[in-house]
């Protein structure tokens, strides 16, 4: 029986991984849904905390887009922004962009020997308060999925196709 005491929940989401190396500004992870991210179509919820569990036990720095809409990030090199990227003006707001949430490894992991974790939330470090959380989170009128993207920052080695499980924490 689900919990009718609050509106809280977390959902847990493993995007599928590019197995290449990674350089900065790449696609880590093309859009990625976060299923019943909002109660009801068209809903709103807030985007609390955020947990990753990164089984190749090496940081990357990404930065997190969340969008309303599935949109491909990538051009044919894989470039999501910068020079040659099909990132325009007019796809960000095609995509229904909610916000952008930069994960820096260096602020908040555990290093748990085989794996790292890293965890965000407001308030919960310093780096945290500049980080974009909380972030009100919308689906599309006909969805109650959110969907989001990862870019990455300094570039990354390669990673196996299922290393991250990203785990978020929602007030709906």
């Amino acid at each position: 029986m689900g919990n009718t005491a609050n509106n809280f929940t977390i959902i847990r989401v493993s995007p599928t991984l590019d197995t290449g190396a990674y350089a900065d500004n790449d696609v880590f992870f093309n859009s990625t849904a976060i299923p019943s991210a909002v109660i009801g179509n068209g809903g709103c919820s807030k985007l609390i905390g955020i947990t990753i569990l990164n089984e190749d036990d090496v940081a990357h720095d990404i930065d997190l887009v969340f969008m309303q809409k599935s949109t491909d990030l990538a051009n044919a090199l894989n470039v999501a922004v910068g020079t040659g990227s099909k990132w325009t003006n007019a796809l960000a707001k095609a995509a229904g962009v909610c916000g952008v949430v930069s994960i820096d490894w260096s602020t908040n992991s555990v290093d748990m020997v085989n794996n790292l974790i890293y965890h965000q939330s407001f308030g919960n470090h310093a780096a945290a308060e500049t980080s974009g959380l909380p972030m009100m989170l919308q689906a599309e009128d006909d969805s109650t999925s959110v969907f989001f993207a990862g870019i990455s920052r300094g570039g990354t080695p390669t990673a196996a196709a299922d290393d991250y499980e990203f785990i978020f924490h929602l007030e709906r």
